[in-house]
Order: structure tokens, then C-alpha cells, then sequence
């Protein structure tokens, strides 16, 4: 008999992807950090790649993301050096 070993139950998981509030980041190439907070996901607009600080504090790079995607993790700010995806929204 197999046993589960998921974290969370499937509604609890459904549940996990409803967002209440939703914020523009305008983090730019060369231009500034967007910090927005506590989120717990990144739609990005136009594809390319993100740098993303963590809410541990560590920057971490997502590269070759596709336009559409929905990034379900939590970060704090997105930082501009080497971000090239645009039209991006944070997910709360």
C-alpha cells in the first residue's frame, strides 16, 4: 500500500493558489529593485529572467521563463540587475 507524503491536502493545495491581492513590479534592467513585500507568487507578462530575493534574504535567478508563467514561490523583492522580464505582477 502507498503512503503519501504530501505536505498538504488537495484542497489545502487548491486553496494555496487563490491570491487576494495582486501588485505591478516595475523592476527594470539597470534600473531599481522593486521591493513588494511579502508575496507568495510572480505572473510574468513577458518571459525572460527574473532575480527574485527570497523571503530567507538569499537573490536567486529563474532564467528562460516562459510569457504566462506563474512563479509560486515567496520573495520579497525583485531586483533589476539581470531581470529581463517585463510586465511582471506579485501575487499575494
Amino acid at each position: 500500500m502507498a503512503t503519501s507524503s504530501s505536505k498538504y491536502t488537495v484542497v489545502e493545495s487548491l486553496n494555496q493558489m487563490i491570491y487576494e491581492d495582486a501588485l505591478a513590479v516595475t523592476a527594470v534592467h539597470g534600473g531599481s529593485d522593486h521591493a513588494v513585500g511579502a508575496h507568495t507568487a510572480l505572473y510574468v507578462g513577458v518571459g525572460g529572467n527574473v532575480v527574485v530575493t527570497m523571503q530567507s534574504g538569499n537573490n536567486i535567478t529563474f532564467t528562460n521563463l516562459a510569457s504566462g508563467q506563474i512563479l509560486p514561490i515567496k520573495f520579497q523583492t525583485v531586483v533589476a540587475e539581470n531581470t529581463t522580464a517585463t510586465n511582471m505582477v506579485a501575487l499575494r
